[in-house]
């Protein structure tokens, strides 16, 4: 199965371009392809290009992909709206699968996979820099295939939401680790990466368990605060 991967959510993206190989009891199992850096910024002018290199690269087009990964968010406003169009567009030209995955997924997936971190049956709090002294929080299982809730929290809501489900706690961003290790007890784990690469295995797992979302109803996962409705 050929998976290419879009991620435009965070201040860096990339796309990858993996070959998966194994069953589903080995679904972290590929041969990574190629990978290409997508610059900040210039998501929208690098993203074609860096896609039709990674394809010329391997001898391939974009008719031999199976199935279209893309971060769907949440993150800035830009930059998923540039990923997700592009794997949009991709995957109604080719007639091809999507998989959508959340960046905060990722990130507990990540934490997972580290070698400074032990894989448990525990709740992973997955917790990202939403600016504006916000924060995306999502809280997973099984290494970030089950979701249990995802939001966007206050810091004093964050603390209250990680206090009432016992879990351990994975940042990807030193400023928001440097904020939370003064007011959680332990402290937040620091995932060295949050690239495109770390997101192959969720990728992979809702490929094979045939996940899927319908080109139609993609859309970017802003996370953003419910406003209660006036009557």
């Amino acid at each position: 199965m050929l998976i290419l991967i879009v991620d435009t959510a965070g201040p860096e993206g990339g796309v990858l371009l993996a070959l998966t190989e194994g069953a589903p009891s080995e679904p972290g199992k590929a041969d990574v392809l190629g990978i290409h850096a997508l610059e900040p910024r210039k998501f929208s002018q690098q993203l074609i290009s860096a896609t039709e290199q990674l394809l010329r690269g391997s001898d391939l087009s974009i008719n031999h992909v199976d199935v279209f990964g893309v971060i769907s968010g949440p993150g800035s406003f830009t930059g998923l709206r540039v990923g997700v169009s592009a794997v949009k567009a991709m995957a109604e030209v080719t007639h091809k699968p999507i998989v959508a995955l959340s960046r905060l997924a990722v990130l507990a997936s990540a934490s997972e996979m580290s070698g400074s971190q032990k894989s448990t049956a525990e709740p992973i709090h997955a917790i990202l820099d939403a600016g504006r002294g916000e924060f995306y929080h999502g809280i997973y299982r099984d290494g970030g295939r089950i979701r249990v809730m995802e939001s966007l929290e206050s810091l004093s809501t964050l603390q209250e939401n990680v206090k009432s489900v016992p879990g351990k706690t994975v940042v990807a961003e030193p400023v928001v680790l440097e904020t939370l290790k003064t007011v959680f007890d332990p402290a937040p784990s620091l995932v060295p990466s949050l690239s495109v690469r770390e997101s192959l295995p969720l990728a992979i797992f809702a490929s094979q368990a045939q996940s899927f979302t319908d080109v139609v109803e993609l859309d970017a996962n802003y996370l953003r605060r419910m406003v209660p409705k006036i009557n």
